[in-house]
């Protein structure tokens, strides 16, 4: 059994507020992806720290990850496009860059260029001389089991990388994501990963959103399962039973809805929910039977807390 575990999964849109923000601008997306890059590292050196790594990102996913690195007394890292690999006790700045979105800065640049995920990765790291630091921090630490939770966008970012991890390191790997973010594996991960699907939706403590799907699966897997100090093939096994006890659930017909009928509910639930995001968004989609990403969601829920917040002022 390892002496140490250690947990890396992504970041997430939402953050803490901050009234200083790292962001590309229109003028900084000239010249191509290398110029953006270096001109990205130069904007978030010159933007101060407001927090970790651990206390930056806000959500459901990141809460799942924390509990566990908590549970397991163990490390936790974090995988951003903006960042690049954070230790949960590093001090970052808030900033606005993902690759979650084509629509985003990030994501056009990338298209126009004709590059991906993957080639940013390793430009941002090239030029921070800290070449493959997601296989390079799995294969120094000798001793640490890492369990890794990453929906398909950030797998596919980091995959060049985590290929670079040495064979003998690869029984230290667990890795949690969704049968799309499988699919991004090179055949030589496939051993790493843990076969969880859909069908968790069907146990109620862990039934959740597809963006928090990896990190949902890792909480199952260590505090209901146990099965972090079992090995691969016994704990591959453990996944498949506490799988085929469960039923996949329904998924309601929901209705499409405008912004501003989507703002009128939750200005209505507001109180009942006492403004909290993830209870208001859960109301949305399982009471009100409304279709609404997160992403979206959190633009909206934003708006309305703006407005309540200036009321509270008056």
């Amino acid at each position: 059994m390892p002496d140490m575990f250690g947990i890396v999964t992504s970041c997430s849109s939402r953050k803490r507020s901050s009234k200083l923000v790292a962001r590309l601008d229109p003028s900084d997306l000239q010249g191509g992806v290398a110029k953006v890059a270096a001109r990205w590292l130069q904007i978030i050196a010159a933007t101060p720290s407001v927090a970790t790594a651990g206390e930056l990102y806000l959500g459901r996913a990141m809460l799942e990850s924390k509990a566990v690195a908590a549970y397991l007394n163990g490390t936790m890292h974090v995988i951003s496009a903006g960042m690049g690999l954070a230790a949960q006790d590093d001090h970052i700045p808030a900033y606005d860059l993902t690759v979650a979105s084509r629509e985003g800065p990030l994501g056009s640049i990338l298209s126009q260029a004709g590059a991906s995920p993957a080639d940013w990765w390793e430009l941002l790291n090239d030029l921070r001389a800290s070449s493959l630091p997601l296989s390079g921090l799995i294969n120094h630490h000798e001793r640490t089991r890492f369990l890794l939770a990453l929906p398909s966008n950030y797998l596919a970012m980091v995959c060049d990388d985590l290929n670079r991890v040495h064979d003998n390191a690869l029984d230290r790997l667990y890795i949690f994501t969704s049968l799309r973010g499988a699919r991004t594996l090179p055949r030589r991960l496939l051993r790493c990963l843990l076969p969880y699907d859909e069908r968790l939706e069907g146990h109620p403590a862990h039934a959740g959103t597809r963006s928090d799907f990896p990190q949902r699966a890792m909480r199952h897997f260590v505090e209901r399962l146990a099965a972090h100090s079992m090995r691969r093939q016994e704990a591959r096994e453990a996944v498949e039973e506490a799988m085929n006890s469960l039923t996949k659930p329904s998924i309601p017909q929901r209705a499409r809805k405008s912004d501003g009928e989507i703002l009128e509910i939750v200005r209505a639930q507001w109180g009942v929910h006492a403004g909290n995001s993830d209870r208001l968004h859960r109301y949305l989609r399982d009471t009100a039977l409304v279709a609404c990403e997160q992403r979206r969601f959190g633009g909206l829920w934003r708006q309305v807390k703006g407005e309540f917040n200036e009321t509270s002022k008056n």
